[in-house]
């Protein structure tokens, strides 16, 4: 554990083009970094500790990018790109054959990830009470910040691994060594607390010069994410108690519910009319965005360093998702064919559903030729693919791509409000999820009342390739989960390498699990951290 938590003290990686708390929030400039002797006194160093707190989320090492890593799981995506070959790829494609491995370059990287966010956001509660604060209102502002950031984290942490360390405050490298694992219901409560607290105090509006930044709305939506994943999957597979609380405030139905309406009847957010409005590089953070993690250009990183990668502020998987040397159409540019979609998902839109095309890019009818990857459907995730337009000129166009990936939006409000009142209030629900089906199918397609089925339909072809299919499945249930996933991997009969899908399910027994690094176990004090699920099946 000692290469989690005895990360230098004295980091700081992100650094604004001015030094100021005025600086517009997306506007990121090369990182560096500060020695601790003097960082920490103004509010704008505060500023910045924050920054390097948000940072994390946006990892995106090699392919471990969280949304990515998601989609891949689940009956969205496949990984794609090559042939197995003994690197990256091929541990991926391992996982999708649910061969585990606790030597997994993804599970290291999604742990040290969270572990490296969570650091950060310790280090700044540890030094916030000496920075001489301008304003308290900044302050508590920051803190609330920290603690949504802190829980964001643990949940990514929980969902992925279940029993994992719960580190709350700064401890030493001997310290962390002796870090046992947390039961899932410990951190879910650990949760609860921090976006609890959190929601009290963060904006309900975010100024454009500081997009990026976190709302209460975002921190809502958290909230609800988790219920339905502790009241779908964790009571059911990890075995925690029937209430999410805090210890004292048990966050139910209608706790959830009254969250959700208040977003709804503050006005902040809406949908957009036009589907694909939301989802256009040259409209971001719009009204119907909640939380967006931002990505820009303007570090012009240019390594292929794996220790580095994590370092550079552009959305990398805008170029591993493109086709391979494309040729017939002059909007896009060639990239590495990762994650190409399944026929699975592609057959789920319905005749005319104009989210298809935004959603999905079909090779086969929009290109002369292309390089055929591994597990080539001739479909691509249209809404990240790389574009012509916004090719970087300088340095390596792969690593600075300034797509922003959209975290939540206001129609996943509406979807998730949908879903909870379907049983008593199904009238309500259908209306709410109406206003999400018809702003892209047209009022002809409005439904007069909804089941589960089409909630998870909805939610399927309005957030595909966003990183939600994956965990809508397993709380759902592992048989649900194993039937959707497992039918994706039947390839298309005219497909000509049918052996390509040939031993890729889901296993149940590993409970759409993580294992825990085997370096984490072995830099831990002997049986501080074990598997809990078999991965060595």
């Amino acid at each position: 554990m000692k290469n989690i938590f005895s990360l230098p003290i004295l980091l700081i990686l992100i650094v604004f083009i001015s030094q100021s708390c005025q600086d517009e929030f997306l506007e990121l400039s090369p990182r560096t970094s500060k020695l601790e002797a003097n960082s920490y006194i103004t509010e704008n160093d505060a500023f910045l500790a924050l920054v390097s707190a948000y940072d994390p989320i946006a990892h995106q090492e090699a392919l471990n990018f969280i949304p990515f890593g998601s989609d891949v799981f689940s009956d969205d995506t496949y990984t794609g790109g090559e042939p197995p070959s003994g690197g990256m790829i091929d541990k991926w494609q391992d996982m999708e054959r649910s061969v585990l491995s606790t030597e997994s370059p993804t599970c290291i990287r999604y742990w040290k990830r969270c572990y490296r966010g969570i650091y950060r956001c310790n280090q700044f509660l540890n030094i916030q009470g000496g920075i001489a604060w301008k304003s308290n209102a900044n302050r508590e502002r920051m803190i609330a910040e920290i603690k949504f950031l802190r829980a964001y984290y643990y949940y990514d942490l929980v969902r992925h691994f279940g029993w994992v360390p719960l580190v709350s405050e700064l401890i030493s490298s001997e310290e962390a060594r002796k870090m046992k694992q947390s039961e899932p219901e410990e951190i879910f409560t650990f949760i609860a607390k921090d976006l609890l607290e959190a929601i009290e105090i963060l904006p309900e509006v975010i100024e454009p010069k500081y997009y990026g930044r976190v709302s209460k709305a975002a921190a809502q939506v958290l909230m609800a994410r988790i219920y339905l994943h502790y009241t779908g999957f964790a009571i059911n597979e990890l075995g925690v108690s029937g209430n999410w609380t805090n210890g004292v405030t048990v966050i139910d139905e209608a706790m959830i519910k009254s969250a959700l309406e208040e977003i709804i009847s503050k006005g902040h957010y809406r949908l957009l009319e036009n589907y694909a409005d939301v989802h256009s590089w040259e409209n971001e953070n719009n009204e119907e965005s909640i939380f967006e993690i931002q990505y820009s250009e303007k570090s012009n990183f240019s390594t292929y360093d794996e220790g580095l990668r994590y370092l550079n502020n552009g959305n990398t998987s805008c170029y591993i998702i493109a086709p391979r040397n494309p040729q017939g159409d002059s909007t896009i540019i060639s990239g590495w064919s990762f994650g190409t979609v399944t026929w699975s998902l592609y057959n789920e839109f319905e005749p005319g559903d104009p989210r298809l095309h935004v959603t999905i890019y079909n090779a086969l009818d929009s290109l002369d030729t292309y390089t055929h990857g591994y597990h080539n459907t001739g479909y691509f995730n249209y809404k990240y693919m790389a574009k012509a337009k916004y090719q970087p000129t300088e340095s390596l166009p792969v690593h600075n791509f300034p797509k922003n990936h959209i975290d939540m939006r206001y129609a996943e409000v509406l979807l998730i409000l949908a879903e909870l009142y379907i049983d008593d209030n199904n009238a309500r629900a259908t209306e709410l999820f109406n206003q999400v089906r018809t702003r892209s199918m047209g009022e002809s397609a409005a439904l007069p009342s909804i089941t589960l089925d089409d909630i998870y339909h909805e939610r399927r072809v309005e957030f595909a390739c966003e990183g939600l299919r994956y965990w809508d499945l397993l709380r759902r249930g592992l048989d649900y989960a194993k039937e959707k996933i497992d039918l994706s991997y039947i390839p298309n009969p005219s497909y000509p390498a049918p052996d390509e899908f040939a031993g890729y399910y889901f296993d149940k027994g590993h409970k759409g699990m993580l294992p825990i690094p085997e370096d984490e176990i072995r830099n831990a004090n002997e049986g501080v951290l074990e598997q809990k699920i078999d991965f060595y099946r």
